[in-house]
């Protein structure tokens, strides 16, 4: 009995396990006959959106240098402002309003205008992905704010404090106001961080200036991205059926940082060097910034004061106009000529891609995307009309890859740095890809003082080295006041 139960339950077992294969073979016969079809239906990346969310606040905070995908257990040093005396784990933020230092936080999180003035007693700010910041304005004249920082990843980094010089001990600059080595509009180029160490341009939008309280300066570079700022993702889609054979490998921009303030700086920096004269008279006629306390109007510079604006008066902007053009600098940095990069500023305006990507799923990733243009006669003159747009599209069609899209900014070469993608974007306009740094961060080394030049650059322009300007201190430019743009 034992045997035949035995017998019996093995031939059952062969029975189920060939109908089994034979149901395979059937499948498989099935897929065969699904006309051969291949489908790669979009990137997986379930944390794309968290990732870009963490690093559009704490990429503020941090070395750019430390953005990786891979953050979560890792920690990061501060390098925002410098750092305070009285606290290793607080940071300074040398800011010359009160206004500036709610505008300032409000980028920092992404929120809008109105949710956020210089009016504002306490703003909690809250994400599980990333942390929480709470603002709170002072009044006793020590600051204008601080910013309590609780964020897992950067455990050094307890306090911000938005405070201008006269607020504290410290003036954030170059002692008894000696001048800085670099200048607005200076150009350096350096080693990127790929391993083949390929070139790159940067460009000084705001220089240090002790007078301003401004210890540090900042640079924006167009140049072609490095790898670590490079995503890419196959897109498969074949069909015999349909004769659909189809492979195109996209590549998007990732991990470049957010910095609203230095991007308006370099749309301002273009404006002054087309038009010194026109910068300078609308400097003097809707700038406030001639108030000490609360200056209102047209900004200089983001927090600049129009009555230090000797210092970088029309004179000095027709100079460097000067040299940008005798030079070539248009051509060797942008890619376009002198004529070409004043249509992007007085026609077209100028289209910036920051930030990166988001590409969760689906067929249609979305690009990060600021344009600046110019509104003459008040608070928006000098390029100061700023709007922050997000581009999305589908860029493949699984029926009809006659609708596909390309998209690949690892075209862009150091001889044509700007991207131009009509059926991705709905125009023709350049957008350069534009990345942000200090001095501090280009610099090669520690301890970087501003009095010299970034270790492990190479000089392009300088306006110093340029012009043979002596002196230790500010110097306002002599020359011609009736000079036209």
């Amino acid at each position: 009995m034992m045997k035949k139960h035995f017998y019996f339950l093995l031939m059952a077992a062969l029975v189920c396990g060939l109908s089994l294969s034979v149901t395979s073979c059937k499948d498989d016969d099935k897929n065969n006959d699904d006309e051969g079809e291949v489908f790669t239906d979009g990137p997986q990346d379930t944390q794309d959106e968290t990732v870009a969310k963490f690093w559009n606040v704490v990429g503020e905070l941090v070395d750019k240098d430390d953005i990786t995908d891979d953050y979560k257990g890792k920690t990061f040093d501060p390098i925002i402002g410098v750092e305070d005396p009285d606290n290793p784990q607080a940071r300074i933020v040398y800011t010359n309003s009160p206004a500036i230092a709610a505008e300032r936080f409000a980028n920092l999180v992404d929120l809008d205008p109105e949710q956020m003035t210089e009016e504002t007693e306490t703003y909690p700010w809250n994400d599980p992905e990333v942390g929480t910041l709470t603002y709170n304005k002072v009044t006793d004249g020590t600051a204008w704010a601080t910013v309590d920082v609780k964020i897992q990843q950067v455990p050094k980094l307890e306090r911000i404090i938005y405070r201008s010089p006269s607020q504290g001990d410290q003036n954030g600059g170059v002692t008894n106001h000696e001048r800085a080595f670099y200048r607005f509009g200076d150009i350096i180029s350096c080693q990127n961080s790929d391993p083949e160490g390929n070139l790159e341009y940067w460009i000084c939008v705001r220089p240090a200036f002790d007078i301003e309280g401004k210890g540090d300066s900042h640079w924006i570079s167009f140049s072609p991205l490095p790898k670590k700022n490079l995503y890419s993702w196959t897109y498969k889609n074949v069909n015999k059926k349909k004769k659909i054979n189809v492979q195109r490998t996209y590549v998007l921009p990732t991990g470049l940082g957010t910095s609203e303030e230095h991007m308006q700086n370099f749309a301002e920096l273009l404006y002054a060097i087309f038009h010194p004269k026109t910068w300078w008279n609308n400097i003097g006629m809707y700038s406030g910034w001639d108030k000490r306390d609360n200056p209102t109007g047209l900004r200089m510079f983001h927090d600049f004061h129009a009555y230090n604006m000797k210092y970088h008066n029309m004179c000095f902007w027709k100079n460097v106009q000067n040299r940008y053009l005798w030079d070539y600098l248009f051509e060797n940095i942008f890619g376009l000529n002198y004529d070409e990069m004043q249509k992007i500023v007085d026609k077209d305006g100028l289209y910036l891609l920051y930030n990166g990507k988001t590409w969760k799923s689906g067929n249609a990733p979305t690009l990060y995307q600021a344009h600046y243009s110019n509104t003459p006669g008040g608070y928006n003159a000098n390029m100061h009309t700023q709007k922050l747009s997000k581009v999305t599209k589908a860029v493949y069609d699984k029926n009809n890859p006659s609708k596909d899209i390309e998209l690949d900014v690892s075209t862009c070469t150091l001889e044509k740095p700007y991207y131009i993608n009509e059926k991705f974007f709905g125009d023709s306009h350049p957008r350069f890809i534009v990345r942000h740094a200090t001095a501090a961060e280009l610099h090669i080394g520690k301890n970087y003082d501003n009095r010299e030049r970034i270790n492990g650059s190479t000089e392009v322009y300088r306006y110093y080295s340029s012009y043979q300007v002596d002196g230790k201190t500010p110097e306002e430019t002599e020359g011609d006041y009736d000079l036209e743009d």
